[in-house]
């Protein structure tokens, strides 16, 4: 499980990586806010943490960043912070959950699971506006563009509803042949072998691709 944590707080985040090393769990360890939200577009992460620290209040901003953006990985607030208010924006600016300092680790851990195994796709959209006029259709599972359906195989079509779920970040290869592995092991060569004949029919501008990162698909706002 790959988690990314912001904190100030260096003896924090050293109790926290200490802890977790007996676990399958590897951490990105942040202490600048203006770089977490890129580090989130080239890598998936299961969770993220953000520490709110007076007078350091960026984890909240970021937060509200993350959604606006569409970014559906799970946050965890954790702050020292009484104060009612803190808890409330955190919520409003869509945080997964809020954890007061403070805390066992082993408790930490087991918000971090919860908040993992609740990492799906969430959303009250049926139309996803993707970049370049292309529209995935959740209900009927459709890709089209400017009217026209895209004719795709079951396979591809995994592909894309699994980007689309993890919109704006970079899915691995080995990521995506996991996900279409259900009924038959899918390996990395016949991912790439369906991403070639994706393009073939949707073009190379719907699906980015980072060499050694991955692949993702973009949200656009409809015309």
């Amino acid at each position: 499980m790959h988690i990314l944590l912001l904190s100030h707080d260096a003896q924090l985040k050293a109790r926290i990586k200490e802890h977790f090393q007996y676990f399958e769990c590897s951490f990105d360890l942040f202490d600048d806010a203006s770089k977490v939200f890129d580090a989130i577009y080239k890598k998936i992460y299961e969770v993220v943490i953000l520490c709110v620290e007076e007078p350091h209040l960026e984890a909240l901003e970021l937060t509200k960043q993350i959604r606006e953006n569409k970014i559906r990985v799970p946050i965890i607030l954790i702050s020292k912070l009484l104060d009612f208010e803190y808890l409330k924006m955190g919520y409003e600016r869509g945080c997964s959950d809020y954890l007061k300092e403070p805390f066992e680790l082993e408790e930490l851990r087991y918000r971090i699971l919860q908040s993992a195994r609740h990492c799906h796709f969430d959303t009250d959209e049926n139309i996803i506006y993707l970049k370049n006029r292309f529209i995935y259709d959740l209900n009927k599972y459709r890709l089209s563009k400017n009217n026209l359906v895209i004719n795709l195989t079951s396979k591809e079509n995994k592909i894309i509803q699994h980007l689309v779920k993890n919109i704006c970040r970079h899915c691995t290869v080995d990521e995506i042949a996991e996900a279409l592995s259900v009924d038959k092991f899918v390996n990395a060569s016949t991912v790439r072998m369906h991403m070639v004949r994706i393009r073939d029919k949707c073009g190379k501008n719907l699906i980015e691709s980072i060499k050694g990162v991955g692949y993702r698909i973009c949200r656009d706002k409809p015309e």
